[in-house]
């Protein structure tokens, strides 16, 4: 199965704007490492605002 979220450990900050941001409400902050998790990627709308508000370029949303 090809990833629809993509989410880069090494520059996510756990800052949760993404989190703020998801209209689907399938991202969240892992406790105690303060990185974004996805709960249900096949539930992306894809419309890529997470990707716009992460100050890192952290998350990536696939269009395939």
């Amino acid at each position: 199965m090809n990833k629809i979220v993509i989410i880069h450990d090494d520059s996510c900050n756990g800052c949760s704007r993404c989190v703020d941001m998801c209209p689907k409400k399938i991202l969240y902050i892992e406790e105690g490492v303060r990185k974004c998790r996805v709960t249900d990627e096949n539930q992306c709308d894809r419309l890529g605002g997470c990707e716009g508000v992460c100050p890192n370029k952290a998350i990536r949303i696939t269009q395939n």
